[in-house]
């Protein structure tokens, strides 16, 4: 009766004498490897998106200061609302856009950059308040 059984399991269990693999090892490994190196290109996929979201972000960080500083500094009596793209960064544009506040003279400055990622539309933008008296509501 032992034999009988023995020779049951025998698809699961090799005698001490036998060589090599059954062809069920090589299956049940050849899919966990496929398996594992699916789940490796995937991760690698979503650290190279994710990277290249960061350093959009970065490079919209800095244009939004350039702008801002621009704006600011260089032409600090241009009060219209305007947009444009950047020479140096294809693919980045910018809007600036004056609303009125409740204080008198006192607008409120916002200064977006708009760029396109996998084809989803991304924007970063920076509020500031100017005293611009001149300005006409």
């Amino acid at each position: 009766m032992m034999k009988l059984l023995r020779h049951k399991t025998s698809l699961f269990h090799r005698d001490n004498t036998a060589t090599g693999f059954i062809l069920l090892e090589v299956v049940v490994a050849t899919t966990i490897m496929t398996i594992g190196l699916f789940a490796l290109i995937d991760g690698l996929n979503r650290c190279v998106a994710a990277e290249q979201r960061v350093q959009n972000y970065a490079i919209a960080e800095t244009l939004l200061t350039n702008k801002s500083y621009e704006f600011r500094v260089d032409r600090a009596t241009d009060y219209l609302d305007q947009e444009g793209s950047f020479d140096d960064y294809p693919g980045f544009s910018w809007q600036r856009k004056f609303d009125p506040t409740d204080a008198d003279g006192l607008w409120q400055q916002t200064i977006t950059v708009y760029w396109s990622e996998r084809g989803m539309l991304f924007s970063d933008s920076v509020v500031e308040y100017r005293y611009l008296p001149q300005k006409s509501r």
